[in-house]
């Protein structure tokens, strides 16, 4: 962890994951992640339910941060 933030593109990565956690704990305090009784869930191409769809979005974010830090800035090469 210390090597992560003792630069500058390791900083903005944790910035980024923190972000995400912090967008995802939003989004599931609004309620977008509940279906009110009785009502129809909301479907994305007919099948995802926002649940999922919300999930795949928070991992993906996590994927793309690490393969950019990764790939482009990381400190052992």
């Amino acid at each position: 962890m210390r090597e992560i933030a003792g630069h500058w593109p390791g900083r903005i990565f944790l910035l980024v994951l923190l972000a995400s956690i912090i967008g995802m704990a939003v989004v599931v305090a609004q309620g977008h992640t509940e279906t009110a009784e009785g009502a129809d869930p909301v479907l994305l191409f007919g099948w995802m339910t926002m649940p999922l769809v919300i999930g795949i979005v928070f991992v993906l974010v996590w994927l793309v941060a690490y393969l950019v830090y990764f790939f482009k800035f990381w400190p052992y090469r």
